[in-house]
């Protein structure tokens, strides 16, 4: 089944897309907000507490290997796949909007234990360093390509089901927000320091995601998934803004 009907008709009912493919973001918003509460939690009182592997210098930033982190990321990384199995029967189903919020929710826990935990544990030993990759770093340029060819190559053949492909969608949009404020960088750091490119990423590109959201929910999207996918779009460019603007 196709989850992204996208194309040039009459548009919908303003309220319409305004219930379907904005209003959701209130629910997302809550979801990220626990999450990163737990995440800052186990961050929290984990700091005081001997570190899980020796502190060192990972792709030139100290890593903070305390073990609440390193306890975050396994149960994080588990409960990512049981959320996106529920999501997928949810999506069977017919309930359209609980896989929705389900897969989003294992998406986002997903991203939160492989890139903002992960990275974290990697090992020196002698001249070698055994390291689990910083994503969001310049590095990831060719796997974030991949990752764009794969994705065009799953939607084509219609290998996920609703649940899924949130839970997908929502893992790589965090990823390429990410990446596209912090690891483009090196491409302008002759140019500009880190703080002002936060801030043109911020102030453009978040802007353009989330009008581009707007446009395709209230002109382009032609059922209820699709405004959906939307809302999650419009969530990612308010993330930009809010992370390369507000300097969070």
């Amino acid at each position: 089944m196709d989850h992204f009907k996208f194309s040039r008709k009459p548009a919908v009912p303003v309220r319409t897309a305004l219930r379907e493919g904005v209003a959701p973001l209130g629910a997302i918003v809550l979801i990220t907000i626990g999450l990163v509460a737990v995440f800052a939690l186990c961050l929290h009182f984990g700091a005081d507490l001997p570190p899980v592997i020796p502190e060192h210098l990972d792709d030139g930033e100290m890593v903070d290997p305390n073990p609440l982190r390193f306890a975050f990321m396994l149960t994080a990384f588990v409960l990512s796949f049981f959320l996106a199995r529920h999501a997928d029967r949810q999506g069977e189903r017919g309930k359209v909007f609980p896989a929705f919020l389900t897969g989003y929710a294992g998406g986002t826990l997903l991203w939160q234990s492989v890139g903002e935990c992960s990275w974290h544990f990697s090992i020196v030993c002698e001249d070698y360093l055994m390291c689990f990759p910083h994503i969001e770093g310049a590095s990831a340029l060719f796997l974030v390509i991949i990752t764009v060819i794969l994705l065009n190559y799953c939607r084509k053949r219609h290998a996920f089901g609703w649940g899924v492909w949130v839970f997908v969608l929502s893992f790589v949009g965090n990823w390429f927000g990410h990446f596209l404020q912090i690891g483009t960088f090196p491409l302008v750091s002759g140019w500009m320091d880190e703080h002002d490119w936060y801030l043109l990423t911020g102030g453009i590109l978040g802007p353009a995601v989330a009008l581009t959201a707007l446009a395709l929910d209230f002109f382009w999207a032609q059922d209820r998934k699709a405004r959906y996918c939307c809302c999650l779009l419009l969530y990612f460019g308010i993330g930009m803004i809010v992370t390369g603007v507000g300097g969070l």
